[in-house]
Parts: C-alpha cells; structure tokens; sequence
C-alpha cells in the first residue's frame, strides 16, 4: 500500500497530492500522517517543488473539509445526528464522535478549528459543527487554512529530512507505512461491521 502511495504520487505529481489531501479530510481512515511525509519523499528526490507540492496539499485539504463544513451549514443538528446515526459508520464518524466535536468546538472554536487541523480524526469531524453554528466563513477558512498549511508542512518536512534516503524508505518506511495503513483499514473494516449489525440488531429487535 506505501508503495503504491509513493507511486501514485511520483506518476500523477500534483494531481496525486491533491487528490490524496481531499480524500484524507472527505474520509477519515486514511491518514495524513503517511501520506504527507511521502509527498516530503517525493520533493527530496526532485520529484516536486516543495512549495507547489505544499500548496497543492494545502487546497486539496481545504477542499475536502470545506464538505463537512458544508454539511454542517444545510442541515439542522438533529438531523445530523439522525445522519451520522444511520450513516456514520461508513465514513467512521459515529453520533458520539459528531456530539464531542460539537461540545469540543462550543468550548473553544477557533482554537478547535486551528488545532483541530493537527489531530486525527477530529480534522475532518470538527468542521461539521464550525458550519452547523454558522462560524463566520473568513474565519473559519482562514484558521483552517493556518493550520492545515502548519501541519502539512511539519509532516512534509520530516519526509524530506528523513525519507531523503530510498534505501530507508524501502527497507524501514514501507513496512511500517504499510502496517499502520492496513491497521486503519482492520479497524476501519471492523467499525463498519459492527455498525451494521448493531443496525441490523435494532432493526429486528427494536427497544
């Protein structure tokens, strides 16, 4: 799966990071934390310039937070929660994640919004509520783009440092890239099983 992430990247550029930026905030079991060091990988070999590869990210990011957000902004609450009730388990944000997000950012916003950039799982869930409040959208665009550019810039750079070297990548980075990538995805696969029993539970067994 690593290989494949680096061969994607390396065969479609910018197109690639951009896609990738977008699915990881649309879809929060894939995470940014291997995908960004990669596109780091690729800058070190030459592959791509870092500030192109960086704004690429940047905006794919934005993009695909900016459909939580919009999600947020059209529906009321308690048809949110009736959507993550019926639906969440497919993308992985139950009602109790979508319930701590919204008391999450309640409590602090813009630092929710900022940090929450810098968190899995709570980048993509924390713009649900931004939008379902009716955040100001300069700021909240303007905070997620700050911390987005902070964050894919930090992973970025630790890829360049430390990926710089195929031979690590091949013999260390993979295996572990790899291993982290279809834990997700087991735990993932494991969420949405459950989901739909319990679905199935409480439709043939209703309280």
């Amino acid at each position: 799966m690593a290989d494949w992430i680096i061969a994607y990247i390396s065969g479609q550029g910018y197109a690639a990071v951009f896609v990738l930026m977008i699915a990881e905030n649309i879809f929060p079991p894939i995470p940014s934390e291997i995908v960004l060091p990669f596109i780091g990988h690729a800058v070190a070999q030459g592959e791509m310039n870092f500030a192109l590869a960086l704004l690429f990210a940047t905006m794919g990011s934005l993009i695909g937070t900016s459909a939580w957000f919009s999600l947020g902004w059209f529906m009321p609450a308690e048809k949110l929660e009736r959507f993550f009730r019926h639906y969440g388990g497919y993308v992985a944000i139950s009602t109790r994640d979508f319930n701590r997000a919204t008391k999450f950012f309640t409590k602090y916003e813009i630092p929710a919004v900022f940090f929450g950039r810098m968190i899995p799982a709570v980048r993509s869930v924390i713009s649900i509520p931004a939008g379902s409040v009716r955040m100001d959208i300069r700021k909240f665009f303007f905070y997620t783009l700050v911390g987005t550019a902070l964050w894919n810039a930090t992973l970025m750079i630790i890829g360049f440092y430390v990926l710089s070297d195929f031979t690590l990548v091949e013999k260390y980075m993979s295996p572990v890239s790899n291993a982290i990538i279809y834990t997700f995805i087991a735990v993932y696969l494991l969420q949405v099983g459950r989901f739909v029993w319990q679905k199935h539970v409480n439709k043939t067994h209703p309280k």
